[in-house]
């Protein structure tokens, strides 16, 4: 693979190169907690445009649909309301109030 005369043997080369500097450099240090935070707020939202993007697609490509209105069976209806009529009080109910 060394100096490949093909596209992909070269790019392969350039990948594989850039890795073992990668590694090689690092000392195979874990990431810190910081560095993992940051990568995985960064996959949370390529998921969430993703996501967002083929809801945005799909929508867009999908038929309108047909509204279909129905008559209202079964429908409550509130009872008519009476005007309020003074009552008036009867001479019986005076006699209790004052016991």
């Amino acid at each position: 693979m060394l100096f490949s005369s093909s596209k992909l043997g070269h790019i392969g080369q350039i990948i594989s190169t850039g890795a073992v500097w990668e590694i090689g450099t690092s000392a195979f240090t874990p990431p810190t907690a910081n560095e993992i935070e940051t990568f995985v707020h960064v996959i949370i939202q390529v998921v969430v445009g993703v996501v967002t993007i083929y809801a945005t697609v799909r929508k867009m490509f999908q038929k309108p649909e047909s509204v279909v209105k129905l008559p209202a069976v079964g429908a409550v209806v509130a009872p008519p309301t009476l005007p309020a009529t003074p009552v008036e009080a009867s001479s019986t109910d005076s006699a209790h109030v004052a016991d």
